[in-house]
């Protein structure tokens, strides 16, 4: 059993403000807030540089779609809802996906990273899970446990926004890098850390002379802080890999 990793980032973005109402003569117009700078309460990145042309091109998609998008205080983010489905029509590509225990092509492939940064941006910023499915078995961008794979109509990630204002999104992707951060206009009152407990499980599958890759038992836990000092640590969830056979 080993104690994993907790990481927090933080980046700045700026705010703008939407619509304006002149009460006499009840007309609409566009302005621009206070021009301060938000203040970034999460940042989460995973490296995009072994993906593929095609993956990318989808990853930065959903990255236009989800940049600048707002979260109202205790209102649910839903990706579906808000990328919308990884459709030709929408403009994604045919790229790699993991189903299962193997690596098939279908158009969006790519999307269950940005779904899983996002994700762990949400965790550091102490949203709640509403709806989170993992990957059958682990991806390579993320550290065990925390996943978090999305299917348009079968499996989506929401998330509630408990942190008492409106939250904003900024996703950004450059050749090596996806960054996901979220900003809002104060900082938060409590600040949060991710740590993950592994443990291999000997579960056999058969004797013969095949590789196996052993079962793992995944306990997510988060921490909770008011300055430096730790106030709480409580498991969100546990979850299970499955043994696998291993390709040669």
């Amino acid at each position: 059993m080993r104690m994993g990793k907790s990481r927090t980032f933080f980046i700045d973005t700026k705010h703008w403000a939407v619509f304006f109402l002149i009460s006499f003569g009840m007309i609409w117009g566009i302005a621009r807030e206070s021009a301060h700078a938000d203040v970034a309460i999460a940042t989460f990145t995973t490296s995009v540089a072994d993906q593929d042309a095609n993956v990318k091109t989808n990853i930065a998609r959903a990255c236009r779609t989800l940049d600048g998008a707002v979260i109202a205080p205790e209102a649910v983010f839903s990706f579906s809802d808000t990328v919308g489905e990884a459709s030709v029509q929408n403009g994604y590509v045919r790229g790699r996906v993991l189903y299962r225990d193997e690596i098939v092509y279908e158009t969006g492939g790519g999307l269950c990273q940005v779904s899983t940064t996002l994700y762990n941006a949400f965790l550091i910023a102490g949203f709640a899970i509403v709806e989170r499915h993992r990957h059958f078995q682990p991806v390579s961008y993320a550290p065990l446990g925390l996943d978090a794979t999305i299917k348009y109509g079968k499996k989506d990630l929401r998330m509630r926004n408990t942190t008492g204002q409106r939250v904003r999104i900024s996703a950004t992707m450059n050749d090596r890098s996806l960054v996901i951060s979220l900003s809002a206009l104060a900082p938060i009152t409590f600040r949060y850390e991710i740590d993950t407990e592994e443990e291999e499980l000997e579960i056999p599958l058969g004797q013969d002379d095949r590789r196996i890759r052993k079962g793992i038992s995944v306990l997510v836990y988060r921490k909770k802080f008011l300055g430096s000092r730790q106030t709480e640590s409580f498991l969100l969830y546990r979850d299970y890999f499955p043994p696998v056979y291993l390709r040669r």
